[in-house]
């Protein structure tokens, strides 16, 4: 079924499905976002498109998460890390660690979370943003590190994802909608931990951000999205003392969208409400608004939005009440327990540049490394590789002996860039036409191994080889260019028999006429 229908976007046959799923997470459907994942994800794998599955499996689990269902995100992590394999895109394996950690964090792993995550931002770090998928990657590392309150690196994210011009405005209003209530989140935590002067500038750049994620819900026609902006705009403006035109701006905003648990809006909005509603004397709706906030901090581990709502109901009772014992207390638990995060988070900070760092002294030595047995021209391992494999007697391999014929003639009628191309391009069909597990090596200046583990199928290797040299189009490189190759095969035999035997058996195809294979 699925070869007779065309693709509907780059990602695979049946986006569709996952634009949907996606849709109903961002607005906050996270229930129905599993279950179109779920069934969706069914169909994808039984009909073979493995490139939706894989965005199903992932909007599965983030709706998971958002739901607070930490430990079946979890899973949902492990299952697509497992999907996508050894040798994955980088950029997936990113999306994938960046939920594994977000939901070990709320199971209390933060050891594990920072390992995760600090694989997850050396990966999306490595290179500008010019896919869909790396800036997926990226907003779920930055979502990570914000679960983590590590707010400055994920504002560096966030950052560079706003400045982004090719993603369509839905996705654009994603970004500014995520990266606005950061800053919120930010702000409350300054506040609320006793840091009032350095939160104002967050609060001053999160009502930029909100007039960004106006303009693009606008642009978008997302009449929600809208309302939800217009709710960060107004708390800002309530905890900044514009009380009167925050006012204005709440109640037609709540009026727009339904107050889901899930979205962070949600209790952005309560919580400025219970200021309004408190102001005008409802202390009743103030303080039921102010639970309801509480609550589902308590279920989702938003410790900011909690302890802010805590810390309204200290400001509320003093308000009405003076200053009491029982206001001072609250007040007080609010302000140490945010300023005790807001100390975690620091040393949460160095200990994810500490592994950060140990990760990317890891990956130069492993470069390093791999580097010292790989030929600078070609591409494939050097002498020094092979001699890896010929110290390993007990496995047996079929030696491919590959010889370019007439390669000085080359060199003298064609130039020695014309011969260097010719290297490079008999290398690319050696890596384009051997085995998965075949061990390719530039032998010498002009000759090339294939060690083939087991001796299975390396004729056919060998002769395959042969026919693609042969119908190259040489001619790209220089006029008049031909190349063929002489071949010696042998084996299966310890490696080191192997290779001398097909040494031997090349130069037997050479002296038999050249652009055949002699097996020895």
């Amino acid at each position: 079924m699925s070869t007779e229908l065309e693709p509907v976007s780059p990602f695979g046959p049946f986006d569709t499905l996952a634009e949907w799923a996606h849709k109903l997470y961002l607005d906050g459907y996270g229930e129905r976002a599993i279950l179109v994942s779920r069934q969706g994800l069914a169909f994808c794998e039984a009909a073979g498109d493995e490139r939706t599955a894989r965005y199903l499996q992932f909007i599965c689990g983030v709706a998971l998460h958002q739901l607070g269902r930490a430990a079946e995100a979890s899973e949902e992590a492990g299952h697509l890390l497992r999907r996508l394999g050894v040798g994955a895109d980088p950029v997936w394996r990113a999306k994938a660690l960046a939920l594994l950690a977000e939901s070990r964090v709320d199971l209390g792993m933060t050891a594990l979370a920072m390992d995760h995550l600090a694989e997850g931002q050396l990966i999306v770090s490595a290179q500008p943003i010019r896919t869909y998928d790396h800036l997926s990657a990226t907003m779920s590392v930055a979502l990570a590190l914000n679960s983590l309150a590590l707010f400055e690196p994920a504002d560096e994210l966030m950052v560079q994802m706003l400045a982004l011009t090719f993603p369509p405005p839905r996705v654009r209003l994603n970004v500014a909608q995520e990266a606005a209530v950061l800053q919120v989140a930010w702000a409350s935590m300054l506040e609320v931990a006793g840091r009032a002067g350095e939160a104002w500038p967050h609060y001053t750049e999160a009502l930029a951000r909100a007039a960004r994620m106006r303009q693009l819900a606008a642009e978008a026609d997302y009449p929600e999205m809208l309302a939800r902006a217009e709710a960060v705009e107004a708390f800002v403006l309530q905890r900044t003392g514009d009380t009167g035109l925050a006012q204005a701006r709440l109640r037609p905003a709540m009026d727009a969208f339904r107050l889901r648990e899930e979205l962070a809006e949600t209790q952005i909005a309560r919580i400025a409400l219970a200021m309004v509603t408190s102001d005008a004397g409802d202390r009743e709706t103030a303080a039921e608004l102010l639970a309801a906030v509480q609550r589902v901090s308590s279920a989702t581990q938003l410790d900011v939005w909690g302890l802010t709502a805590l810390a309204v109901r200290a400001r509320n009772a003093v308000r009405h009440d003076g200053r009491s014992e029982a206001a001072d207390a609250l007040e007080l638990l609010a302000q140490v327990s945010l300023a005790r995060l807001w100390e975690d988070r620091e040393s949460r900070f160095e200990a994810l540049q500490d592994r950060i760092r140990q990760r990317e002294m890891a990956e130069q030595n492993e470069r390093l490394g791999r580097a010292s047995l790989v030929d600078p021209m070609t591409g494939l391992g050097n002498r020094r590789r092979l001699q890896q494999v010929l110290e390993r007697p007990d496995q047996r391999f079929s030696a491919v002996l590959l010889d370019v014929d007439r390669f000085r003639a080359v060199n003298d009628e064609h130039g020695h860039a014309a011969g260097d191309a010719v290297l490079r391009r008999v290398a690319d069909l050696l890596q384009r036409n051997a085995g998965d597990d075949d061990v390719l090596v530039r032998y010498g200046a002009d000759e090339f191994v294939v060690l083939v583990p087991g001796g299975h199928g390396a004729q056919r290797t060998a002769e395959r080889l042969l026919e693609v040299v042969r119908k190259e189009p040489w001619l790209e490189i220089s006029l008049g260019l031909r190349v063929t190759v002489s071949a010696g095969l042998a084996g299966p035999a310890p490696a080191a028999e192997a290779v001398a035997a097909a040494d031997r058996a090349v130069l037997e195809a050479k002296r038999s006429g050249r652009d055949r294979l002699v097996a020895g």
